[in-house]
């Protein structure tokens, strides 16, 4: 006989990012499950990160972000951005919707403080504190969030085989999750569309 089959779940102890629960929160309907791609094993993604999730497929791909921790000029090629981001070389650096993105072509790790993306053409001044994301689309007016329609709805470790649950409304402390105006208007546009509310409390 057979004995029981235990999984080992993870947690990271972090603080809720959406308000309320049970009802509060309304899910895409049935799990979906996460794919993997280009992601690193054992890796967190956190509860709030952006996903493209496809009723479908039943698959749900998560939108890689970070934030720039200092600025940069006009013309620039190098940004440094927070640490632990999921970037890799080869992703499309954006930070304006419809804006320039370009490949990364390096990832200096080396600094405690920071980490340094560079492409190979600028993708403009950016002040820090301002949204980069992993843009489905390259160029000098083709940047895109890839279709983001739903939120991760709790820390998710990176393994084959992982089902996830996508948040599609509910109210989001906007402080905790990667956040941007033009990110927020492109959930509210998606199809179906989302209702988030943003809370500015910490």
């Amino acid at each position: 006989m057979s004995g029981l089959g235990y999984k080992r779940t993870f947690s990271t102890g972090d603080i809720p990012v959406f308000q309320g629960s049970g009802k509060d929160i309304q899910l895409a309907q049935g799990g979906f499950l996460l794919d993997v791609t280009g992601l690193v094993a054992g890796a967190v993604i956190k509860a709030g990160t952006p996903l493209t999730y496809d009723e479908s497929t039943r698959k749900a791909k998560p939108l890689t972000t970070s934030l720039i921790v200092e600025n940069a000029a006009g013309g620039a090629t190098s940004y440094r951005i927070a640490k632990g981001s999921r970037f890799k070389v080869g992703d499309n650096l954006a930070a304006v919707a419809g804006g320039a993105a370009y490949p990364i072509t390096t990832i200096d790790t080396s600094n405690a403080n920071y980490d340094i993306v560079t492409v190979g053409t600028t993708i403009g001044a950016l002040n820090a504190s301002a949204l980069v994301y992993g843009s489905s689309a390259t160029g000098a007016n083709n940047s895109s969030f890839g279709g983001v329609n739903g939120l991760l709805y709790r820390d998710q470790v990176v393994a084959d085989g992982e089902s996830c649950s996508v948040v599609i409304g509910a109210i989001v402390y906007a402080r905790r999750v990667p956040y941007s105006a033009a990110l927020e208007a492109a959930l509210a546009a998606s199809s179906p569309k989302t209702k988030f509310t943003y809370s500015q409390s910490y």
